[in-house]
C-alpha cells in the first residue's frame, strides 16, 4: 500500500523533472514535508538557491525534534558552500556537530569543519577554540580522529598543558600528515624549553635531511606536508645561525627560498646570513631588493639596523648614517606618538603598521571574507526568499561584529609588540650612530671581529651587468644582485 505522502512525493518528483526541462525551478511547495523533497531535488539539479529555500521552509514548518531536522541543516550547509556563503555553512555544520541530534551526520559535519578550516579564512574562535578543541566526540573514522587529536593537542600545547597535548598527539596515526604537524609543534615547544638536541633531531627528520633510501622516501612521501618541511628547514637554518655556522644557515635558507621566492621575511634573514658570513655586499643586495614596491607591506625595523651595520662593516660612514636616519623617516609618526606618550593601541600609525603583519593576516582575511559574503547575500536574496535572507543577514551581522572584536584585540596586541620592536630598533640605531662618530676619529678601522671582505672584483662574474636604478627593481634576479660598495676600511 502506498501512503499519501509517498504519492505526493512521487508526483512532486515527476513535476520537478518536467520543470527542469524548462530550465527554471518549480514553485516552492507549501507543505513542509514536500519542501524537504523539493530541496533535495533542487540541490541534485544544481539549483542551490532554490534548494536552500526549500530546506528553510521545511525547518520553519517543524522543529528540532523532527527526524529530518539535521538533514535539512545539511542541505542548507551544502547549498551555502556552493553559493559562496562559507561562514553561514560553517554555522550550520557546527550546529549539526555540536547538537549531535543525528549521530550519523556528525562525521560529515566534522569533516566540513576540517575542510573549511584548512581552505582559508575561517572562524577559528567559534569552530576550533570554542568547540573542536574542547569537546569529546564519538568515533569518526581514522582520518577525522587524527585531525581532531591534532587540533586538541595543539590547543592544549598553546595553553601549556603539556601532558594532555602529548596524549592527544600520541593518538595520531604514525602515517598521518597530522603526525608531522604534531611533531613540529612539539619540537618548537621543546626548543623553547631548552631541549635543543631533541628539537633539532625532529627538525632534521621533518626537513628530510640526510641520507634517505629510495624505499624510505617512498614510505614518507606525502606524510610530511610541504609547509611543515619548509618550516622545519627554516628552523634548522636559524639554529645554524645561532651556532655561528653561517654557511650552513645560508644554504638552508636558500633551499627554502627556492620554493618561496617572494617572501620578504625570508629575504631579510638571508641578508643577515650574508652579513654574518662576511659578505656585506651581498647583504646590501638583498636589502636593496626589499625596497621594491612589492615588499612595501613588510614592517621590520631591524632592516635599517642591518643596513647600518653592513655599511659600517665597509667603513661607508656617510651611507651608514643615512641608514640610521631612514628608520626615523620610515616610522616618524609612530615614534612621535610613542615618545609623546600615546599608548600603542591608540596610535593610528602603529595600528596601520600592525595591520600588515602576518599575525593579523588571518583575522583580517576572515573579516574581509565575511563582508564580501554579506554583500553577496544581497545579490542572492531574491532567490532565497525573505525568511531565509533575514536569518542570514542576522547571522552575518553577528559574525562581522565578532570578527571585528577579534581583530581589534589582535591589533592591540600586535601594536604593543611592534612598539617594543620599534623602540628597541631606535635605541640600536642611536648606538650605531654614536659608534660611527667614534669610528671616524679612529681612522676608518674595520669593526672588531669583522671577517675578511672579499675583493670587489670577486663579487661579480664575467657576464655581469651594471645597473643604475631609477626606481625600478628586478626582484627575480636576486642571485645576481650585489651592491658594488667600496671597502673603505684601513687595517691598523
Amino acid at each position: 500500500m502506498i501512503s499519501r505522502v509517498a504519492v505526493k512525493s512521487s508526483f512532486l518528483s515527476a513535476s520537478l523533472v518536467m520543470m527542469s526541462a524548462c530550465g527554471g525551478a518549480p514553485p516552492l511547495p507549501e507543505d513542509h514535508q514536500a519542501a524537504f523533497v523539493y530541496g533535495v531535488e533542487q540541490q541534485q539539479a544544481g539549483r542551490y538557491s532554490a534548494s536552500a529555500a526549500g530546506a528553510w521552509a521545511y525547518l520553519k514548518g517543524g522543529g528540532e525534534d523532527d527526524p529530518r531536522y539535521d538533514r535539512a541543516l545539511r542541505l542548507l550547509a551544502r547549498d551555502a558552500e556552493a553559493l559562496g556563503l562559507s561562514y553561514a555553512a560553517s554555522r550550520w555544520w557546527l550546529d549539526i556537530a555540536r547538537a549531535r541530534r543525528d549521530a550519523t551526520l556528525v562525521p560529515e559535519a566534522i569533516d566540513a569543519i576540517r575542510r573549511l578550516s584548512e581552505r582559508g579564512a575561517y572562524d577559528e574562535e567559534g569552530l576550533i577554540n570554542d568547540f573542536l578543541a574542547v569537546v569529546d566526540l564519538p568515533k569518526l573514522g581514522p582520518q577525522l580522529e587524527d585531525f581532531v587529536s591534532y587540533t586538541q593537542g595543539l590547543h592544549s600545547l598553546r595553553q601549556l598543558k603539556t601532558s594532555w597535548a602529548q596524549e592527544r598527539f600520541a593518538m595520531i596515526h604514525v602515517r598521518s600528515p597530522y603526525r608531522a604537524r604534531a611533531d613540529y609543534a612539539l619540537a618548537v615547544f621543546n626548543l623553547a624549553r631548552g631541549k635543543r638536541a631533541s628539537a633539532e633531531a625532529t627538525f632534521k627528520r621533518l626537513a628530510q635531511l640526510g641520507e634517505v633510501s629510495a624505499e624510505t622516501e617512498r614510505v614518507i612521501e606525502g606524510l610530511i606536508p610541504d609547509d611543515v618541511r619548509r618550516d622545519a628547514l627554516t628552523s634548522l637554518a636559524r639554529l645554524s645561525m645561532q651556532s655561528g655556522d653561517y654557511a650552513t644557515g645560508l644554504e638552508r635558507f636558500e633551499r627554502v627560498r627556492e620554493e618561496l621566492p617572494n617572501a620578504p621575511e625570508l629575504l631579510l634573514e638571508i641578508a643577515w646570513a650574508h652579513y654574518y658570513k662576511g659578505d656585506p655586499r651581498r647583504a646590501l643586495g638583498y636589502l636593496l631588493a626589499l625596497d621594491a614596491p612589492m615588499y612595501s607591506a613588510l614592517i621590520a625595523p631591524e632592516r635599517y639596523i642591518l643596513e647600518a651595520l653592513t655599511l659600517r662593516a665597509l667603513c661607508q660612514f656617510g651611507p651608514a648614517r643615512e641608514a640610521t636616519n631612514r628608520l626615523k623617516e620610515r616610522y616618524q609618526r609612530a615614534l612621535s606618538d610613542l615618545y609623546s606618550g600615546v599608548p600603542p593601541e591608540r596610535s593610528s600609525a602603529l595600528r596601520a603598521a600592525a595591520g600588515t603583519r602576518d599575525t593579523l593576516r588571518g583575522a583580517s582575511r576572515f573579516l574581509e571574507q565575511l563582508k564580501a559574503e554579506r554583500t553577496l547575500l544581497t545579490t542572492l536574496s531574491p532567490k532565497l526568499g525573505e525568511g531565509l535572507t533575514a536569518a542570514l543577514r542576522e547571522v552575518y551581522e553577528r559574525g562581522v561584529a565578532s570578527a571585528e572584536a577579534q581583530l581589534e584585540g589582535a591589533t592591540r596586541r600586535e601594536a604593543n609588540t611592534l612598539a617594543q620592536e620599534l623602540l628597541s630598533a631606535d635605541e640600536a640605531v642611536r648606538l650605531i650612530a654614536h659608534e660611527l662618530a667614534v669610528a671616524l676619529l679612529r681612522g676608518r678601522q674595520p669593526p672588531i671581529g669583522r671577517p675578511p671582505v672579499p675583493p670587489l672584483e670577486e663579487a661579480g662574474r664575467r657576464e655581469q651587468g651594471v645597473f643604475r636604478f631609477t626606481g625600478e627593481f628586478w626582484t627575480d634576479e636576486l642571485d645576481e644582485l650585489v651592491v658594488a660598495a667600496e671597502d673603505r676600511c684601513i687595517d691598523p
